[in-house]
């Protein structure tokens, strides 16, 4: 039984021709994100040895789509930390993955779920790859190279056969221990609402020159979110919603499905719209003693 459906078009890191990459293409926003992201997406095996904990008692079929999920995912970091370097010099990866690796501790592999149990796990993991898969398309979009395009398509792809896999997951877990409608609302809520966690922030503060002095400052969600937000269009949360909805609902239903494309859609601007302000405020020179005069 394979939970994981193969890729119409398997890929490695090493196909993509990064010496095409043209860092004009490249605004200094898109690149921040693109180093966060290669950071956090480098974390790969972190990720695979806390699921196959979590999972380990549900045997060998859970355990191998774990570990192709992890490979996978390994190669992601590998691209975008290749992609990363093409477009931008000056990114010391290694330096800085091994400051990320040290600054933010992940998730024990003690074999208990974060989540609660292993039917929220699900949820929540089905909640990470849909925005991934997301994420992916809304950078392709916004991306004016041809290889950053290509390699951007590639994993918006394979995220949304991790979604599909983990919901298979969900649903087999389901069909044993069915979770209620109010857990998946909570978990699955909750986790959308973590996207500015310490994983991510931390990586933005890590590969931001102008950082403040402590990745939980506020200045350094508003910056990434800044560059990030505004790039995602209505077109984007639609595709979102198709793949998180059956998650939260437990099945499938196109008026549901634009209502909380609608949400997500004025979530977003409003999140953006603040974002930016705030750094305009903070950016206006403050009047002195002597200008009030």
């Amino acid at each position: 039984m394979s939970f994981l459906k193969p890729a119409a078009r398997p890929w490695r890191a090493t196909d993509f021709t990064y010496s095409r990459v043209a860092p004009a293409a490249f605004d200094a926003e898109l690149l921040h994100v693109l180093r966060t992201t290669a950071l956090v997406e480098s974390r790969a095996d972190q990720y695979g040895d806390y699921l196959r904990a979590v999972f380990a008692a549900r045997g060998a079929h859970w355990r191998d789509a774990i570990d192709q999920w992890n490979r996978e995912e390994r190669e992601h970091g590998r691209a975008l930390r290749r992609l990363a370097e093409a477009a931008g010099g000056g990114f010391a990866f290694e330096r800085v993955m091994h400051a990320y690796l040290d600054g933010v501790a992940y998730h024990a592999c003690d074999g208990r779920s974060v989540r609660g149990s292993i039917a929220c796990e699900l949820v929540a993991r089905c909640i990470v790859e849909a925005l991934a898969s997301t994420f992916y398309r809304v950078l392709r979009d916004c991306c004016r190279d041809e290889t950053g395009r290509t390699v951007l398509h590639a994993l918006a792809l394979d995220e949304a056969r991790h979604c599909g896999m983990f919901k298979a997951l969900l649903d087999a877990e389901c069909a044993q221990r069915p979770v209620s409608l109010r857990q998946r609302l909570r978990v699955g809520l909750g986790r959308m609402l973590e996207l500015s966690d310490d994983q991510i922030m931390f990586a933005a503060w890590l590969v931001d020159t102008a950082a403040e002095p402590h990745y939980r400052s506020s200045a350094v969600a508003r910056r990434y979110q800044a560059a990030l937000y505004p790039r995602y269009r209505y077109v984007h949360l639609c595709f979102a919603a198709r793949l998180i909805c059956p998650v939260l609902f437990g099945r499938r239903s196109v008026a549901v499905d634009r209502l909380f494309a609608t949400a997500l859609w004025l979530g977003l601007r409003l999140r953006a719209t603040l974002s930016r302000a705030a750094l305009a405020l903070a950016r206006r020179p403050r009047r002195t003693q002597w200008q009030h005069r």
